[in-house]
């Protein structure tokens, strides 16, 4: 894999993780200034229930976004070439961020169901408190990539 082939791969997922970075301080910040009013006539008893619901389905997908990531960077190379012009090991890194930051993400959206319903800024904050922990220790890294670059050139018997 050239330099350049993987200062672009990064650059992408960089901006990829900024985007939903941004979303998750949006759902902090501005959801609440716009919707401050807004109210869903939901009975306290069935809010109760959904955040015994919710909570522990973030934990869930917090632990599953872990395993899942470290299941698509572990897969054998694949034995067909691409038609892409991307390195393999980076179209395989940014499958695993896609996936990895899509479940992240749900999580903040579980705590932006649970401000809606039930108007509770903690459950908010703390959601999407969680969501960020995760998505800044999935952070793309360089090194990862070079590693997958490493194992996949080394099961093909080529260099990159």
């Amino acid at each position: 894999m050239t330099r350049q082939e993987l200062e672009k791969g990064m650059s992408s997922l960089k901006i990829i993780w900024s985007a939903l970075a941004m979303s998750l301080i949006m759902y902090v910040l501005a959801v609440p200034l716009i919707l401050d009013r807004e109210t869903v006539n939901l009975a306290a008893e069935t809010y109760a229930e959904l955040r015994l619901f919710m909570y522990p389905l973030a934990g869930v997908t917090l632990v599953a976004s872990w395993f899942v990531r470290r299941s698509i960077l572990a897969a054998k190379p694949s034995a067909t070439r691409n038609r892409s012009r991307q390195h393999p090991a980076i179209q395989r890194y940014t499958t695993a961020m896609i996936v990895t930051l899509a479940m992240t993400q749900s999580i903040g959206l579980y705590g932006l169901i649970l401000y809606l319903l039930g108007s509770n800024r903690v459950d908010l904050y703390l959601l999407t408190a969680l969501a960020a922990v995760a998505m800044i220790l999935y952070f793309p890294r360089q090194d990862e990539v070079m590693q997958l670059a490493e194992r996949f050139s080394s099961r093909s018997g080529k260099r990159s």
